[in-house]
């Protein structure tokens, strides 16, 4: 690797360590913007000037991509055909553990009844391990076990746990989808792109899921103190992608269902900076391979991203009251956050919705600034007609 590269790569690895630490401000708008539970708009096929996106034949049985911050349909494809979840199931069982608090401490025993088969944990019948081991085996390796015993110990016992899933699925707004095990393992497990979106979109809003799912690797050993284990997360080809900041996201495999990807993703930058107004909920079942499916993931995101248009917010309500001294209510708010967009202006920049002295005084410095009122004219302070119109021409409504 050449020094350059090596720069860029411990930039970039630096800013992904510490924007995990602030990003969780922007990644509430997740919880905001509800994903619609019908049909909806599909921008990709029905905005003048933009280029829909084509996929390559068999590139997934279904799909879906949301702008995070909108809920806005940017693509579909069979959005609605029922698929077999496999272990996208296991995002239902994380956010309906995170209903109740845990001790990561505590020390599970497993069963042979963990062992159901397909990736597993490489622990024995009877090994003590920490229910932290087990939240990231089960979210960031996929290991089957972990997530059954885990589940085992929530219900209390596999089949409770699981109608607790179903019913969070349901509240969630998830009501096409079905859960028989909490691993994924069951090819009766169904759901749907847009029902695997609404569990995305809650599950990586929760900061312990997110984590899981954006670590590379985790060191643990048994809870008697020895034979340490390191598992890898199966994130790795957009957790090592320099084009990617992969907020949160879930692979999943059977025979039944072919490849499933479920993710929050934003495109990053060559400085390491990633781009969070630009995020995207993806969901893509039935990719035929594991490659596949995450160059169909990253193909459908950064045809999103070249799209300014997606990602445009709609301009503000305008003003449409006379505001004085006193006021009180939302257009107070508007006004207070344009004002504050010029630090020379309303330099104080709070937004409060009460017209009080601070914004009492950046209007009149508004005024002045623009040569609509000075001292002694009538109207000083007051947003009027002229002042509202000035707004809305600097703030284009």
């Amino acid at each position: 690797m050449s020094p350059n590269a090596a720069m860029t790569s411990s930039l970039r690895t630096a800013w992904r360590w510490l924007s995990s630490c602030l990003c969780w401000c922007s990644v509430a708008l997740l919880v905001a913007a509800p994903i619609p539970a019908a049909a909806v708009e599909n921008a990709s096929s029905t905005s003048v000037g933009i280029k829909p996106y084509v996929p390559v034949p068999d590139e997934f049985a279904s799909a879906l991509v949301i702008r995070a911050a909108t809920g806005k349909v940017l693509y579909e494809f069979k959005p609605d055909k029922p698929h077999v979840a496999a272990s996208l199931t296991k995002l239902a069982q994380a956010v309906t553990m995170l209903d109740r608090s845990w001790n990561w401490n505590t020390v599970v025993t497993m069963k042979r009844e963990d062992e159901v088969g397909g990736g597993r944990l490489r622990v024995n019948v009877g090994d003590k391990v920490t229910l932290g081991a087990l939240w990231q085996a089960s979210l960031g390796s996929s290991a089957n076990n972990a997530a059954t015993a885990m589940a085992r110990v929530a219900g209390p016992g596999v089949s409770a746990f699981v109608k607790q899933m179903n019913a969070k699925a349901k509240a969630l707004g998830a009501t096409h989808t079905a859960f028989h095990d909490p691993s994924g393992m069951d090819a009766r497990n169904q759901t749907t792109a847009r029902d695997m979106a609404l569990i995305a979109k809650a599950a990586f809003s929760q900061k312990l899921i997110s984590q899981a799912s954006q670590t590379g690797s985790y060191r643990f050993s048994l809870a008697n103190g020895t034979q340490a284990r390191t598992i890898l997360n199966t994130n790795a080809p957009f957790l090592e992608d320099p084009d990617v900041w992969l907020a949160g996201g879930k692979t999943g495999y059977l025979p039944e269902s072919g490849y499933n990807y479920a993710g929050v993703l934003r495109p990053m930058y060559a400085n390491g900076a990633f781009d969070a107004k630009r995020e995207i909920i993806i969901v893509a079942l039935g990719a035929p391979s594991k490659a596949a499916s995450f160059e169909s993931v990253k193909r459908m995101a950064e045809w999103a991203w070249s799209h300014d248009e997606f990602f445009k917010d709609p301009p503000p309500p305008p003003i449409t009251h006379t505001l004085v001294y006193g006021s009180v209510g939302t257009d107070v708010r508007r006004l207070q956050e344009l004002l504050a967009r010029d630090p020379e202006v309303y330099p104080e920049g709070l937004v409060t919705g009460r017209f009080l002295p601070l914004t009492h005084a950046a209007v009149k410095r508004f005024q002045e600034k623009h040569g609509i009122a000075k001292p002694g004219v009538l109207g000083y302070g007051v947003v009027g007609p002229a002042t509202r119109a000035k707004i809305a021409e600097l703030y284009s409504y």
